[in-house]
């Protein structure tokens, strides 16, 4: 956007008329200017529609406002290095107004639909001439500039008529006149029925006259209607609104008055400040994030919606500030707090790049923080890399060796980790030797964990020790479902016993389902081990044998018939199968004369 520089000697452009002239210009001067194309192929008909509409008001308006002609606005515009019929943007316009010195200028587009023309005209009050409205004005089907300009010189006489009451009744107003006032905003309203400025005065008639606050709101209101971008009477609904003590409402007009104002970030940074202390913060991000779109090195509003989506609970919002914070100053990296904060934004909205790439740098510039490091595991463990999260996992404990959610955290981490290849495995289904080679290999990885867990289990937390339980029965159920049962007996075995009820009430809850669990894939595994030290009891002829033996198979009885939820089917064979060993268990007894059991 261009901006328009100064131009000296135009002075001479605004030179009193004559002496001997007996006509003296109207002291209100409006600045009609060519409105935005909606499409640039209409570039032309607007100022087309403009010329037109500028011609005819001058002459209608005459002795009320002096319309700047067309002559003196090229000698501006050529002054300023831009062609005459330049159609300029809110600023630039904004800046040629105040450089002729006008009251009011007009803006707005024009719009072509169907073989009609339509435009939306703003005039804008910046010299007291009480000419501040919105209008809409249409040309019918075939749509000519000549019309179109027409009826526009027509809506605007009727400003320019009712605004000269308007101002009337403002110096009424001011001269405490009051019913000569309210009489001169009735004869503007005549006219123009929102037309704002009369509006306005009348409020401030009612103020002066101490009437309700209600009385003053209400023409306000009527205000707006005439001109819904006209920051003034927005911003007297929001004083209003306050005064009242509805906090929203004046937020909601205050709102409207920046839709007229966007560059005023002063007002928008008010407006989000209010919202932000009723707790409306995604309102106030969005207010944020509009200005940001258009000013983005804007630093000062970047930190403020930082805080917003941080006291927000906008974890989206507060991730990406972060990640901007850093990106624009990557030595917030050896910033703990800095760190943690961003950290936990992205746990939230669960962003495992991010969470990964914070991660690392906490973890580098913070090498002996357990928790970097455990939060880098979990990184590592979300991306799916298990043994870069197990590694992590490590280093965490290695710093802090009595952690206990460290320690479960790598008997998970192993115990996640192990993954049995069932498609290595069927290709060594020929070579039991390999297989078996194999299946050990993963059985010792998972039994791995078993040290890590026995710490949890013996911890104070009941929490921590649940935690263990379900790791285990992760962990022994892996190996009985790859056929490693020597190595599931003894994990399964132990776990069932950490899970003996305590009370007749430890028999619901995530205790009693662990527990079923558990059963099932410890009468498999031991079911399948219990050949073993069977025959090795028989062998021995020893009665204290015996009894253990007797005594496991009447435990895996009960885990059986507790287990039988999860699959009565398969459970029915495996008790079958132990059937057979409680009848050889009574020839047992009977062969080695036992009487412990």
């Amino acid at each position: 956007m261009r901006i328009l520089p100064v131009v000296v000697g135009l002075g001479c452009i605004a030179a009193a008329a004559p002496a001997q002239q007996s006509y003296q210009p109207p002291a209100i001067k409006l600045l009609v200017l060519p409105l935005m194309a909606k499409t640039p192929t209409d570039s032309a008909m607007s100022v087309a529609v403009m010329d037109a509409a500028r011609d005819k008001l001058g002459g209608m308006a005459r002795s009320k406002v002096q319309v700047i002609p067309k002559p003196k606005l090229c000698e501006a515009l050529k002054a300023s290095d831009y062609p005459c019929d330049v159609l300029l943007d809110e600023t630039q316009a904004s800046q040629l107004a105040r450089f002729l010195t006008v009251n009011a200028y007009t803006t707005g587009t024009l719009e072509r639909s169907n073989g009609a023309l339509g435009a939306t005209i703003r005039v804008r009050d910046i010299g007291s001439s009480g000419m501040a409205a919105l209008v809409s004005v249409s040309s019918p089907n075939p749509g000519t500039a000549a019309s179109l300009g027409e009826g526009i010189a027509n809506r605007l006489n009727n400003v320019v008529k009712a605004a000269e009451q308007a101002r009337e009744c403002v110096e009424a107003r001011q001269k405490s006149q009051f019913p000569k006032a309210l009489d001169a905003a009735r004869k503007a309203l005549v006219i123009e029925p929102n037309l704002p400025a009369a509006q306005m005065c009348v409020a401030t008639v009612y103020e002066a006259q101490h009437m309700p606050l209600d009385s003053q709101l209400v023409a306000y209101q009527r205000a707006s209607k005439g001109d819904s971008l006209n920051a003034t009477a927005w911003e007297n609904i929001a004083h209003i609104y306050q005064q009242k003590g509805d906090t929203l409402k004046a937020i909601d007009a205050l709102t409207h008055e920046l839709a007229g104002e966007p560059q005023n970030v002063q007002l928008r940074l008010g407006i989000v400040e209010l919202l932000r202390q009723q707790h409306q913060y995604e309102r106030g991000k969005a207010l944020l994030d509009d200005w940001l779109s258009r000013n983005p090195a804007d630093q000062r509003v970047e930190d403020f919606r930082l805080r917003i989506c941080i006291e927000g609970g906008l974890s989206r919002c507060a991730l990406d500030g972060f990640v901007r914070q850093y990106t624009a100053d990557s030595s917030k990296g050896a910033d703990s707090t800095f760190l943690k904060a961003t950290l936990g934004a992205a746990q939230l909205v669960a962003d495992t790049q991010q969470l990964l790439f914070f991660s690392h740098v906490a973890a580098r510039h913070f090498p002996k923080s357990a928790s970097f490091w455990k939060t880098l595991g979990a990184a590592f463990d979300l991306k799916g890399q298990r043994d870069s999260s197990l590694w992590a996992y490590k280093q965490s404990l290695g710093i802090d060796p009595n952690d206990i959610s460290s320690t479960l955290l790598v008997a998970k981490a192993i115990v996640d980790g192990a993954t049995y290849d069932t498609a290595k495995v069927n290709r060594l289904k020929g070579d039991t030797v390999a297989l078996r080679q194999f299946r050990s290999a993963f059985a010792d990885r998972v039994d791995s964990a078993k040290a890590f867990l026995d710490r949890a289990l013996a911890a104070n937390d009941s929490t921590q020790r649940l935690n263990a339980m379900v790791i285990m029965l992760t962990g022994g159920s892996k190996m009985a479902q790859a056929g490693a049962y020597d190595h599931a007996y003894p994990w399964l075995d132990q776990l069932l016993t950490v899970l003996t009820p305590k009370t007749p009430a430890d028999t619901v809850g995530p205790r009693q389902q662990i527990r079923i669990q558990a059963s099932f894939w410890y009468g498999l595994a031991s079911l399948q081990t219990l050949a073993g030290p069977y025959s090795a009891m028989t062998k021995s002829k020893s009665c204290e044998q015996a009894k253990a033996i007797n005594e496991r198979i009447k435990r895996t009885k009960e885990a059986m018939d507790l287990g039988a939820r999860v699959s009565p089917p398969f459970v029915a064979q495996l008790q079958a199968g132990l059937a057979k060993y409680q009848e050889a268990m009574l020839k047992v007894k009977q062969a080695f004369k036992c009487k412990n059991f």
